[in-house]
């Protein structure tokens, strides 16, 4: 399976609201309110409109043989930025979360921001996202309130 990311555009809003309002995706979520739509698309367009000027925020579209198999989004600050991921339902469970936060770090990081440190929080219960976040790598550095708080350096 090839595997590439690409910048999100303002066409992938509707595909990034289906995903965001998965079942799994809300359990996973710190907020497991269902999005409603008038309230994706401010965010989203707020979020093209960041990539666009400041760049300190960026999502991205994994593409798997070249179909939307997920999206990892970085918002950044000062050299650091906080990381958040999600697998399309038909694709999970083939490793493919780890593949893409790799691309991530070794192409989009590397290639677009002056990142020094990568931060993850997860949901104690996420068991598959923490264990993703450790094989990468990434450092346990607290455990509060049911959330795992990891760490990276680049």
């Amino acid at each position: 399976m090839e595997l590439r990311l690409r910048e999100a555009t303002i066409e992938d809003l509707q595909l990034v609201f289906e995903w965001a309002n998965d079942d799994d995706v809300r359990h996973n979520s710190f907020n497991q309110e269902k999005i409603p739509f008038e309230n994706h698309v401010k965010w989203f367009e707020r979020r093209i409109e960041l990539m666009n000027t400041t760049k300190e925020s960026y999502i991205f579209i994994l593409l798997a043989d070249e179909k939307a198999a997920g999206q990892v989004r970085i918002d950044s600050e000062n050299a650091e930025a906080e990381i958040s991921y999600l697998i399309a339902k038909d694709y999970r469970g083939n490793g493919l979360a780890k593949k893409m936060l790799l691309l991530l770090e070794e192409e989009k990081i590397l290639e677009i921001l002056k990142i020094k440190k990568l931060t993850a929080k997860v949901k104690e219960e996420n068991l598959a996202s923490a264990k993703v976040f450790k094989a990468l790598n990434y450092e346990l550095v607290k455990s509060e309130n049911n959330i795992l708080s990891f760490e990276k350096s680049l």
